[in-house]
């Protein structure tokens, strides 16, 4: 299959139509979707309800395919046909993050009989033409053709995952995801993005589509496969060499593993991945797809299996070569040392005496937006970049004393913001559980020990419960706690495959 190379002369090559149609039954609907999302940083309080739209696929009399980012964080979800200005309420079937999807159910199916559902393609070609449908302002149907120009495997525009994604080269203002890309009269794919500086859209291909279609559809969601390992390129021959590995070979180095996933069981740290489920990875990780040529080799994990699989790989581990058996599971995130929770699940914290306490998530920090790195705690920000999925120990997570809400009972305190917790009442604490259990135990905060400050922080007991009946006044909470749970961020009806 060979790559086209985006140009002037491919764009002019690509006919553009973007006129509005007659609705002639296309599969299309506008989504609009009213959300609530909890406060990355005070996580007692939800911030005020908004509104998004983009665009929904019929994929059959009774289910619409929108993005996962679309209906994040929703409280209520309507869908309305072109031409029409009446809104239908739908309920959310599944929504996966990973992939991008998100499932929508319509109770009474003939709402959509006006309607022509779609099916997902076969993989189209790198080069193909293709025609991508959305609803204008006008209510009509927008139509405009495009060229599929490159395949990648890349984070996703709206989560930190990593997918097979197409470039698409349009001049259709896309005005929203979830924009369906027709090729031959089936699905593509779905627009995720679209950037009108570059005319470029990105599209998860029908590959991810037809698969979480009808594992959504079960009731029974088993999620797309996951190995479990971080890795980087290995390129340096200093380093090739004291790891045992050939100039002239291929090979990356393994950083870490997840505790309890397939590779946790079965990878260490500096082993140099030779090859992965029959096919060489290079230096950089890429390696020759049948489909789509040069690819990154995590595609042969979440695009090429399921999980259950277990997948021949071979190694170099202590300067010798070796085949190793890795079991593929379903990615949750609860072994992780900082959850990601890009969806914003509530967390569990507790306030005591103004001192906010509750555990570290990838949310939080990206929060602070594009440049956050450079405005967060940096103590936290290397934590992430270098141990998000690697605990000492299970179960562990980064407990912070985010804020503090300035009260006389804190004075010398308020300054103290996003710093590790190492032990409460002078017991070491691993999570938020450890932390409710000695409160719960003890009945108050005593005292706090820092990572980064070498004086505890110390509570006035007899004070305490007065001022925390002040602080929960005048900062108007809800609640001084929500109280831990086991796994607060994982889906229970799907658990990682054994």
């Amino acid at each position: 299959m060979r790559r086209l190379t985006v140009s002037l002369i491919a764009l002019c090559a690509v006919t553009m139509i973007a006129t509005a149609q007659p609705d002639g039954g296309a599969p299309v609907v506008r989504v609009t979707v009213t959300y609530q999302e909890h406060d990355p940083f005070l996580p007692w309080q939800k911030r005020s309800p908004q509104v998004r739209s983009g665009f929904g696929t019929v994929i059959d009399g009774a289910h619409v395919l929108a993005t996962e980012s679309l209906v994040r964080n929703h409280t209520l979800i309507e869908i309305q046909l072109a031409r029409a200005g009446e809104k239908i309420t739908t309920t959310l079937v599944k929504a996966d993050p990973q992939v991008g999807l998100a499932l929508l159910h319509v109770a009474d199916e003939s709402l959509l009989a006006a309607l022509n559902p779609i099916s997902p393609a076969d993989d189209a070609a790198t080069d193909s033409e293709v025609e991508i449908i959305q609803i204008d302002e006008t209510s009509g149907i927008q139509r405009g053709d495009g060229q599929l120009v490159k395949a990648l495997v890349d984070a996703l525009p709206n989560a930190p995952y990593s997918a097979l994604q197409y470039d698409v080269l349009t001049d259709l203002n896309v005005d929203g995801s979830g924009a369906p890309v027709l090729s031959d009269g089936r699905l593509a794919g779905i627009i995720l993005s679209y950037s009108r500086a570059s005319r470029t859209g990105k599209m998860l291909p029908a590959l991810y589509i037809a698969r979480f279609i009808n594992d959504a559809r079960d009731g029974d969601y088993d999620g797309f496969a996951s190995a479990g390992f971080s890795w980087k390129p290995l390129v340096d021959p200093t380093k090739r060499a004291y790891l045992g590995v050939s100039a002239e070979s291929g090979g990356v180095q393994v950083l870490n593993c997840l505790p309890g996933s397939g590779a946790g069981e079965v990878l260490k740290p500096n082993d140099v991945i030779l090859s992965w489920d029959g096919h060489a990875v290079d230096k950089l990780g890429y390696y020759a797809d049948d489909d789509y040529e040069r690819l990154r080799f995590p595609h042969l994990i979440k695009g090429r299996r399921k999980p259950g699989d277990v997948v021949t790989v071979g190694i170099v581990r202590d300067k010798a070569p070796l085949e190793v058996q890795v079991p593929l599971t379903y990615r949750n995130e609860d072994g992780d040392l900082i959850p990601e929770n890009v969806v914003g699940a509530p967390f569990p914290y507790l306030i005591d005496g103004g001192l906010v306490i509750r555990e570290l998530t990838g949310r939080m920090l990206h929060a602070y937006g594009s440049q956050w790195q450079a405005r967060t705690e940096p103590r936290l920000a290397h934590l992430y970049l270098t141990r998000q999925y690697a605990p000492e120990q299970p179960g562990d997570r980064v407990v912070l004393l985010s804020a503090v809400l300035p009260d006389p009972i804190n004075i010398g305190y308020q300054h103290l913001r996003d710093q590790i917790i190492e032990e409460v009442n002078g017991k070491p604490v691993r999570n938020i559980g450890d932390v409710f259990r000695i409160v719960n135990a003890e009945g108050s905060i005593h005292s706090i020990s820092l990572r980064a400050v070498e004086v505890d922080i110390v509570l006035d007991q007899e004070e305490l419960p007065t001022a925390n009946q002040r602080i929960a006044q005048q900062y108007r909470l809800p609640s001084l706690r929500r109280a831990a749970i086991e796994h607060p961020i994982s889906n229970k009806e799907h658990p990682t495959p054994k």
